[in-house]
């Protein structure tokens, strides 16, 4: 477990409430996870080093749950089952040729030499303030000696505790991001399922690339079929109105009102195909405005449900807005839709945070993204920036499009 991974952990409660935290039991289980280093430390110097190798097994198991005092949860194991059958000799083999056996036994090494140092701050840390908040009444009791007034002792104590409380805390921090480098290394089936992902991500960005050629070559044809013929017969006409302004002026105001509607209607398709590229809406007012103009233009009722979204980078914008113009477009054409809603929401925050935009159409439901290319799109425009498409549709409906994208991509 992460640091920025659990709300319940110990150094995201200090960093986002470093003053009420002093309240909470956080300090004192600070405290605690030090204390507790020595004894733990002791016993498995005196009990387990007769298993030599493996000697860090235990030890790990015993620090992974001594974890949860800072984590708010047990670590997960790094250790993988071994094959079936083995039987004891055959889990000895195996545990001693894992790398985590051995990172264990490091830490057990570790230990050895910090335990007294953590046992010794703690001891500090609860020991100075109690003794400088105790000092009246040992004062009274006889215990402790000199004629200096009590009231300076009694507020050094209490100014020592929200200093022994932090120090404690930052130290139990680092010594569980420690432990945690060391004994929860990423897990066999981790590491496969990291090689899966990259492998998808890979094939993703070649499906893209391959996408982005297609693209090109879709412009090109349509420049070369649509605008560039209107342009081509406009300046035919043009030539033509000019040569007969002086002998048939009536043929050549023709010719000039047809070339007019030539070059009204090569705008248009010129307009049509930049916006098919990156509407003009997306720079100038943003992925909401951009969405509302998009909805407008659809043959089935959408509505954009979106709060303060804010500005995002243009990466995050342009494939969240490509994103939802597919699933829109698809919902239309597949699902038989009527309503089309389109969410968006930013948690975290527009420049760390994840955009999260959802489609969902009232349609028949039952969408197969391995029966067609659109829902597959998607995927690969959300995987090049480290995001991910999720997607809901039982039979009968309704569909949802699930989307998230990074913002810090």
């Amino acid at each position: 477990m992460r640091d920025n991974d659990a709300e319940t952990a110990l150094w995201p409660a200090l960093v986002r409430r470093p003053v009420a935290v002093l309240l909470t039991p956080w300090p004192w289980r600070a405290l605690l996870y030090l204390a507790t280093s020595a004894p733990v430390a002791a016993v498995w110097s005196l009990l387990c080093w007769p298993l030599l190798t493996l000697a860090g097994l235990p030890l790990g198991a015993v620090e992974r749950r001594r974890l949860a005092l800072v984590d708010g949860a047990p670590a997960p194991s790094p250790h993988t089952p071994p094959p079936p059958g083995s039987g004891p000799a055959g889990w000895i083999r195996w545990r001693s040729r894992e790398a985590a056996s051995w990172l264990e036994l490091a830490h057990g090494l570790l230990l050895a030499l910090l335990c007294v140092v953590e046992l010794t701050v703690a001891v500090v840390l609860t020991g100075v303030p109690a003794a400088l908040l105790a000092s009246p009444v040992l004062r009274a009791a006889g215990v402790a000696d000199g004629p200096s007034p009590v009231a300076p002792a009694v507020l050094l104590g209490l100014g020592a505790l929200p200093v022994s409380a932090y120090t404690a805390m930052v130290l139990a921090a680092g010594r569980a991001r420690l432990a945690r480098a060391l004994l929860t290394a990423p897990r066999g089936e981790e590491l496969a399922e990291l090689g899966e992902r990259l492998v998808l991500v890979s094939r993703s960005r070649t499906r893209i690339v391959d996408g982005f050629t297609a693209e090109r070559r879709r412009i090109e044809r349509d420049l070369h079929d649509g605008a560039q013929q209107r342009l081509t017969a406009l300046v035919v006409r043009l030539g033509m109105a000019s040569s007969r302004f002086d002998d048939d002026p009536e043929q050549a105001r023709a010719l000039v009102a047809q070339a007019h509607a030539d070059a009204r209607a090569a705008l248009v398709e010129l307009r049509e195909l930049v916006h098919g590229i990156h509407p003009a809406a997306l720079t100038e007012r943003g992925l909401v405005a951009a969405l509302e103009e998009l909805a407008d233009t659809q043959q089935v009722e959408v509505a954009v449900e979106a709060g303060d979204v804010g500005r995002l980078p243009d990466a995050v914008e342009s494939t969240a807005y490509f994103c939802a113009a597919e699933a829109v477009a698809n919902a239309a054409r597949h699902s038989g839709a009527d309503a089309v809603r389109v969410g968006l929401r930013v948690n975290g925050g527009a420049r760390r945070g994840t955009l999260l935009l959802t489609v969902t159409d009232d349609g028949r439901g039952g969408a197969d993204p391995d029966r067609g290319s659109g829902l597959t799109g998607l995927a690969d425009r959300a995987a090049a920036l480290g995001g991910r498409v999720s997607l809901t549709s039982p039979g009968g409906g309704p569909t949802t499009v699930e989307v998230r994208i990074p913002c810090g991509s």
